[in-house]
């Protein structure tokens, strides 16, 4: 008999604490700082837009104001603080941009593409004589390695723009993830390095190879009448060149 009450007794106990403990995980992994992708995203009615504190553009007259799309579900949770701030900082994760002239007091989007994900950051670029402030954009198209989130594992496709959110313009091909980029101020040049999933197991690792782009400030300028989507910067070297400085560096 008190053999089978310790049995009950025990199979309670693991079954309160099985309970606490995917409470437990529930609870504290909706706090992580990725994107949860939700189920009803896609259903209009189910979305609002929300708006981030706005960016003043250094030595410009523009302002930039985040827009991020949540669910309804998500507003009542966390995503304002008790002074009405929000929780997270949207211009490193909005969906959106809204450029804001405040001398014409006139306003546009950045794109028309949708982006599940988009960070923004300024560079300045040219010498003293010449010298220009760019826009640099991360931005997120899908949940590429299919694991739930929208996150910088996924493929991350960099775009540019100038300072006043015109002549949006990809600078890393799609189906990649950038790595970092080197700013040369005084040739106005950029250096992006991005890995590419080679194999299509849509995971970026070591046995991806990594590529190296040039971005010139005046392909921007000559970028007016190319679409969003373009690709503007070129491979710092061709593939033929490559192969044949990897082949010579392995050879024994």
């Amino acid at each position: 008999m008190k053999k089978k009450y310790f049995l009950i007794f025990s199979l309670s106990k693991f079954l309160f604490l099985s309970t606490f403990l995917v409470l437990f995980l529930f609870i504290f992994g909706s706090c992580n700082s990725r994107q949860i992708i939700s189920e009803n995203l896609d259903e209009k009615d189910q979305r609002k837009v929300i708006y981030g504190q706005p960016v003043s553009i250094k030595n410009t007259d523009f302002t930039i104001v985040p827009m991020q799309i949540v669910d309804e579900r998500d507003i009542a949770d966390a995503r304002y603080t008790d002074d009405g701030k929000t929780v997270e900082d949207i211009s490193q994760n909005a969906h959106n941009l809204i450029f804001f002239d405040e001398k014409t007091k006139e306003t546009h989007l950045l794109t028309t593409q949708k982006f599940k994900r988009i960070a923004f950051s300024f560079e300045e670029i040219g010498t003293y004589k010449e010298s220009s402030t760019i826009i640099l954009y991360k931005t997120i198209h899908e949940d590429y390695n299919k694991d739930g989130f929208y996150d910088w594992k996924d493929a991350v496709v960099m775009y540019v723009s100038d300072d006043r959110g015109r002549y949006f313009r990809a600078v890393t091909p799609k189906n990649t993830r950038t790595i970092d980029w080197t700013v040369e101020k005084e040739k106005g040049q950029i250096y992006f390095r991005y890995i590419s999933d080679s194999d299509s197991n849509r995971i970026f690792d070591l046995k991806d190879p990594v590529y190296i782009n040039k971005l010139d400030l005046k392909q921007l300028r000559d970028s007016k009448s190319l679409k969003d989507s373009t690709q503007i910067s070129t491979p710092l070297i061709n593939a033929e060149e490559r192969k044949r400085y990897e082949d010579i560096l392995l050879s024994k």
